[in-house]
């Protein structure tokens, strides 16, 4: 009974650990801090926007590049929708994070006590198996990523612990259910382009794998059809629309691809991951080389026998598999190999697979609880004294571990997500944009209404373009805009776009390259500020800014709002409509409002 106490006392503690990062987000509101890039810029705003035609019935977003398919925007966690449609957006992104954070620890802690209680000397220490999950959980939870992504990541520790427990032979219906419950959950709140297929891919060949071996359970093989139930009808149209023929081209048929070294992106997926997945491993991947070593030299001195091996220790040699796994799927992806197959299939050829590092971080972070578990396990208990090798042994390893422990803290906690919001509290003048800063809240807003006022114009019937302000700010106001962020729009409304911005494309080949070797932001691009979307109010002024303001009025083109000054604008058919720029003290931008000219 006291070690089943102890156990609820550690897994509270880390509970109250993960809720501490709700607080800077209830005090701050929209000075909050969030990471922008791929997260401010494009999925809040495809929040937003399907959130304010949930059920209108039509399949176009009117507002986004001048009426885009739904299709262009894909949620990665489509049920968080909702959040969106009942809560401000700072508000909505905010609880994904803490739900996402907690998720990810309440798995990984459910994970390693449940590899915990298949050893025989573990069974009868919960109190330290409960630290042990508690802080590799707690680890997992402030791992720095995007919150947008919904259980994307976060969620699958809590997804491996549900296969896991409906491949128990005498599992009862109770634990049945609610597996399946959170599979479905998981489901509706992740994405199948960025980590559901190779979800759906490794569990269809475990299921493969034990039906070979005459262990195949039911409730794992229902479990698997449910969540590829759960992402056909999330991704019905899209699918259709890729496999089916129906719709437009995407601008994806135009996707430069360019192939990498196999052997030096192996490495960089073993000692980095991928992208949106950084997890800061380096030293987990020392502990695990040392523990699976020293494993494998006790099993040969065992002479193989496989009742030897402990359940932490066979979680440590799958979960080592697993990674060494989707690096080279990942690397074989963007190998030379890899882009030769890509290049002929058409849109899919932009399809990222190498994804599949998204299910590293909760692989290593499982490894490092199987670690802690192994040296538990060597730990003598009150009533034995432990040979002399084996204490040495186990004290080592212990040492190594802990401090490995301790080395990642120290890397994962300055990364995570909280640490910029409590800068912030502490420093009201701290330098990263804020949520408020960002969407320019309180300067797009005077905008808004200075043409509703001089001009009778309400923002459905005119369109507008940004320059030098990300285009997400002007479609989080309700402006109807021709520019946006998307992996999945209309090849043919890339070229007319293309028309609008090809003088300043002319200037710049990384520009060029960029947008039509990938396009996936089709902005204004601007040869004097190349790759920079968001120009802060100052000194900088556009000098030799060019646009082709005749495509861009046949396109619907009215407005352009524009972060810094546009020197002779009139020659390129700009028109200033006022000279005092719209801003407030403490904002980010300063924005000048345009007009397109007559002919």
């Amino acid at each position: 009974m006291t070690e089943r106490r102890r156990a609820q006392g550690w897994f509270f503690l880390g509970i109250l650990a993960v809720l501490i990062m709700g607080i800077p987000y209830i005090l701050l509101g929209q000075d909050a801090i969030f990471v922008y890039h791929d997260q401010l810029d494009g999925e809040v705003i495809a929040y937003l926007l399907k959130a304010r035609h949930l059920w209108d019935g039509s399949g176009i977003l009117p507002e986004f590049m001048n009426g885009a398919a739904k299709t262009a925007l894909t949620l990665p966690a489509p049920a968080c929708v909702l959040l969106y449609r009942w809560l401000p957006a700072w508000a909505a992104l905010a609880c994904m994070q803490v739900i996402g954070s907690l998720t990810g620890y309440v798995g990984m802690f459910l994970l390693i006590r449940h590899v915990a209680r298949s050893g025989e000397r573990l069974s009868h220490r919960q109190g330290v198996t409960a630290f042990v999950a508690m802080a590799v959980g707690c680890l997992y939870a402030y791992l720095p990523f995007l919150p947008v992504y919904g259980l994307s990541q976060y969620g699958l520790p809590l997804l491996l612990y549900c296969v896991l427990r409906l491949g128990e032979a005498d599992g009862n219906r109770k634990i049945y259910i609610a597996a399946w419950l959170y599979v479905i959950f998981f489901g509706v709140n992740s994405s199948l382009v960025l980590a559901g297929f190779a979800v759906l891919g490794i569990w269809a060949l475990w299921e493969v794998i034990t039906l070979l071996c005459r262990r195949f359970r039911t409730g794992q093989g229902i479990g698997w059809l449910l969540l590829l139930t759960v992402y056909l009808l999330e991704n019905g149209a899209l699918l259709q629309e890729i496999f089916g023929g129906v719709g437009a081209v995407s601008h994806k048929a135009e996707y430069s691809l360019a192939p990498v070294a196999f052997g030096g992106q192996l490495w960089t997926n073993l000692l980095q991951g991928g992208q949106h997945s950084v997890d800061y491993h380096r030293w987990i991947l020392i502990l695990a080389v040392c523990f699976v070593i020293v494993t494998g030299i006790r099993l040969g001195i065992s002479a193989g026998d496989k009742k030897s091996v402990t359940g932490p220790e066979k979680a440590l040699f799958l979960s080592c598999g697993g990674i060494l796994l989707s690096a080279f799927a990942a690397a074989v992806w963007d190998s030379s190999i890899g882009v030769g197959i890509r290049s002929g299939l058409g849109a899919l050829k932009g399809f990222q697979a190498n994804r599949v590092l998204w299910l590293s971080p909760c692989l290593w972070y499982f490894a490092l609880g199987c670690c802690l578990l192994m040296v538990a396990e060597e730990l003598p208990g009150k009533q034995e004294t432990a040979k002399s090798v084996r204490k040495w042994l186990a004290a080592g390893g212990m040492l190594l571990a802990v401090g490995v422990t301790l080395l990642t803290a120290a890397q994962v906690l300055p990364e995570s997500n909280l640490k910029p919001n409590v800068q912030k509290m502490l420093r009201a003048d701290y330098g990263a944009m804020s949520f408020r800063h960002y969407y320019a809240v309180g300067v797009l807003d005077q905008v808004q209404q200075y043409i509703r006022d001089n001009f009778a114009e309400e923002p459905e019937n005119y369109r507008v373009v940004s320059l030098g302000i990300d285009p997400a700010a002007a479609l989080y106001h309700g402006f109807y805009c021709l520019d946006g962020y998307s992996n999945n729009y209309d090849l043919a409304y890339k070229h007319r776009f293309r028309e609008i911005i090809a003088p300043e494309l002319d200037k710049s080949e990384y520009l060029t390259e960029q947008f039509d070797g990938w396009g996936n932001r089709c902005y204004l691009y601007s040869s004097e500020c190349p790759g920079y979307y968001t120009v802060q109010k100052g000194g900088f002024y556009f000098q030799n800014y060019e646009i082709n303001a005749q495509s861009l009025k046949e396109l619907g083109g009215r407005y352009l709002l524009s972060a810094a000054y546009i020197d002779h604008c009139e020659d390129t058919g700009l028109k200033l409509i006022r000279e005092d720029p719209f801003e407030t003290e403490d904002s980010y931008y300063r924005i000048y409002l345009y007009r397109i000219m007559e002919k």
